[in-house]
């Protein structure tokens, strides 16, 4: 066995991931060492002359823009730790649900810019100019962004700048955003003070008329403004308490009762294929000891096929134990450890009591190991079963499906689940089971999962690495261990067939503790002054509320935006739906909707170019029109000097011949290619069926979404559930593949 260097062995772990966007010399360590079974990439800073980022919390996304200058040493670029690359890395830490939007990087003579561009026209892009050599995507680690900047002058000045968004994060009561602002060591210039060096504004934006309340204990902040339904700050630069650390800001949305809030613009004006008025829908959860929770069934179907080995079974153990650790003695629950086969815990659903806990326990150590392949709807099935035999009264039946493979018969899967939620909640069950979804590596189709927690109104979550499976799918469990409001329905008076209405995410899901509910939509006239929202508590008793609707009239430089805000869920809906309906008649419309906001989506690609300086403000402007954008006239070297960015890290539609193989599904060794050049090719997204609309929308917006759901009657409807509506609704998606669009509405008694 070959022995570490010495140099290695003492090395911090920190210098294996950048801590801040910047630009990096890069070093790759390869997997031939002691405890190392995958190569890894060092990152060895330039010097950061400022970082600066301008935030835009809106409702439960964050816009960033990030500007940051950098200057690469001579002795850096020249040394080992660049392994003789004319070229440095620029490399942005990130969620894993973050995209990235655009890059662009500034020297005196070389400016690099980037564009969300048609699949179908990347095929004569090979990277040249990036020393790259095939129109591959590059490979992404879904939480490091990196380009390489070729070419770059020792001593000289790099102006970047990127812009992305994320999900932010809820825990605890509060949405929680945090900025990779933790300078690494040696890159901060000699003399200079980090409050010289960072920058960073916060503007939040929420759905209720007064001031937004915002904690941050990681920098000092100073109050901007403050003012119906926002808040901006920046941290204080007069402040001597920093800390070089990440940027860390909480919005606590947690009160004494459910909550909810509506916010409506004004249709679009001007030449737009779309005239209807977007509006948002906030449901804000209660303080934990202010509500009663609903007593719950909770079945765990967890994967154990030949692909688990290793971490990545460990960690869904790891998960497991902590959901068990989760269940209060009100509960039940069950599990079933399946591959081609299924072993269950028990034939029928078992009290919570601390003596089963345990037993579950042990079982776990002997049956959830890795072996065999993948079947998921059998134990799917067994699940609703078992849950409906004897139910517990009053509870909320939950399903947990755990897997790192994809499966044939996905697409029978979902509309099994769809008729379980058409039909009546079996006799004793006071609802249908709901189902939670969580993927597990690159070889899953993450569309799928998506769509099947969408049918089952519950949530869905996934880790891309290995090392993330246990924390990410605890997330997942502790988000939804509480649920507190079911069934919930939308009411909209005077809203018919010519609203138009779209509504997403469809089915409205449930209300629990740790998920806040957020629906977005667009109505043909706009909302009425007030609406209704209604739902189950766990009493048994229907809650209702009349909730006013405020005008957001834009003409406030801090408005929502609310097309922005909710466009990625948006395509991934359309995209999921469309793969459900076997259908490629929407790609178009997918692509189109991809290209106006400019967020790639499996249709499109982000791609870098290098540009002439003098022709820079040409690309700018050619940008802002938006559309398909023909960036080979102004890349130098042209297409083959266009290089494919791979942006979107996990989203993927499977890979049942890798999962038969029982090939590993995690990331693997894309940690040593961030910070090179000759990059292997990167993982094709196959060809997709995409498309419902068709001739009945024709416009890139008013797809899938609102063709699932309920569309409203003039005397006012209500969006909820598939079940609630079932018999008059458009039903099983596979008729919606079928062309039918049937109108019809639940309505409020």
């Amino acid at each position: 066995m070959a022995h570490r260097p010495p140099e290695m062995a003492a090395m911090d772990s920190s210098v294996l991931k950048p801590s801040c966007p910047g630009l990096y010399a890069t070093t790759i360590l390869k997997a031939d060492y002691q405890l190392r079974d995958h190569d890894e990439t060092i990152y060895t800073p330039a010097e950061c002359n400022s970082l600066e980022f301008n935030v835009e919390c809106h409702l439960s996304t964050a816009f960033v823009t990030c500007k940051t200058q950098w200057m690469v040493p001579s002795k850096l670029l020249k040394s080992s730790a660049n392994q003789g690359k004319n070229s440095c890395t620029f490399a942005l830490p990130m969620d894993q649900k973050g995209v990235v939007t655009s890059i662009s990087a500034k020297m005196k003579k070389m400016h690099i810019q980037s564009c969300v561009v048609p699949v179908a026209d990347t095929g004569k892009f090979s990277g040249k100019r990036f020393g790259r050599n095939g129109p591959e995507p590059c490979p992404v680690h879904p939480e490091v962004f990196a380009i390489a900047i070729p070419n770059v002058p020792a001593n000289e000045i790099v102006d970047i700048e990127v812009t992305y968004f994320q999900p932010l994060k809820f825990e605890d009561g509060a949405y929680i955003f945090e900025a990779p602002t933790t300078l690494p060591k040696g890159a901060l210039p000699q003399g200079a003070q980090l409050k010289d060096i960072v920058r960073i504004m916060t503007t939040v934006r929420g759905a209720r008329p007064e001031p937004v309340m915002v904690e941050c204990k990681s920098h000092p902040v100073t109050l901007v403004q403050a003012g119906p339904g926002v808040t901006q700050v920046m941290i204080d630069p007069r402040s001597n308490k920093w800390g070089n650390d990440n940027y860390l800001m909480r919005m606590p949305v947690w009160s004494p009762s459910i909550t909810a809030a509506a916010v409506q613009q004004p249709s679009p004006k001007g030449p737009t294929a779309d005239t209807r008025a977007p509006f948002i829908i906030s449901i804000s959860p209660p303080d934990p000891k202010s509500c009663a929770p609903f007593a719950r069934s909770v079945f765990f179907i967890v994967d154990r096929s030949g692909s688990m080995t290793g971490k990545p079974m460990a960690g869904a153990n790891q998960a497991l134990l902590a959901g068990l650790s989760s269940l209060g003695p009100q509960d039940t629950f069950n599990i079933c450890a399946f591959d081609n086969l299924q072993e269950y815990l028990s034939e029928d659903m078992v009290p919570a009591s601390p003596a089963n806990i345990n037993a579950a326990k042990g079982w776990i150590e002997g049956h959830c190991t890795a072996r065999g392949t993948t079947d998921i709807l059998t134990p799917l099935r067994a699940a609703v079963a078992i849950l409906s035999k004897r139910p517990l009264p009053g509870a909320v039946p939950l399903i947990y499906v755990v897997t790192d493979g994809a499966v044939d018969n996905e697409r029978e899967i979902c509309r099994y689940m769809q008729e379980v939620m058409s039909a009546p909640p079996p006799e004793g069950l006071m609802t249908h089971p709901r189902v939670c979804t969580f993927g597990i590596g690159r070889y899953c189709n993450h569309y799928f999962l998506k769509m099947l927690s969408q049918i089952g109104k519950g949530l869905s979550d996934a880790a891309y690495t290995d090392e993330r499976v246990g924390s990410q799918m605890i997330a997942l469990i502790n988000a939804s261990r509480t649920p507190v409001l079911t069934d919930v329905m939308l009411g909209i008076p005077g809203a018919g067939e010519s609203s138009k209405v779209e509504v997403y995410p469809f089915p409205v899901p449930d209300l629990y503790i740790g998920a806040p509910v957020m629906v977005a939509g667009k109505i043909q006239g706009g909302l009425p002054p007030a609406m209704s929202i209604k739902g189950r508590l766990a009493s048994g008793e229907e809650w209702e509320s009349t909730v006013p609707v405020a005008p957001d009239l834009q003409n406030n430089v801090l408005n929502i935006p609310l097309d922005k805000v909710f466009i990625k869920e948006r395509i991934d809906m359309l995209t999921a739906n469309a793969w459900l309906t076997n259908n490629k008649s929407a790609e178009a419309d997918v692509t189109a909707l991809s290209l106006q906001y400019g967020v790639p989506c499996p249709h499109t690609k982000l791609c870098a170019f290098e540009v002439d300086p003098k022709k820079s403000a040409e690309v700018e402007a050619a940008k802002k029109k938006g559309g398909v954008m023909k960036i080979a006239k102004y890349a130098v070297g042209g297409a083959a000097g266009v290089m494919v960015l791979g942006a979107l890290a996990g989203a993927d539609f499977g890979n049942v011949g890798a999962s038969l193989a029982n090939a590993a599904g995690g990331i693997g060794d894309l940690g040593s290619v961030l910070g090179s050049i000759n990059l292997p090719a990167g993982i094709a997204i196959p060809d997709i069926d995409l498309g419902v609309c068709g001739d009945m929308c024709g416009e890139i917006c008013e797809p899938v979404a609102g063709c699932l759901g309920p569309i409203l009657e003039p005397c006012g409807g209500c969006i909820g559930s598939v079940g609630d509506v079932a018999g008059n609704a458009v039903g099983a998606i596979g008729s919606v593949a079928e062309g039918a669009i049937e109108v019809v509405s639940g309505i409020f008694e």
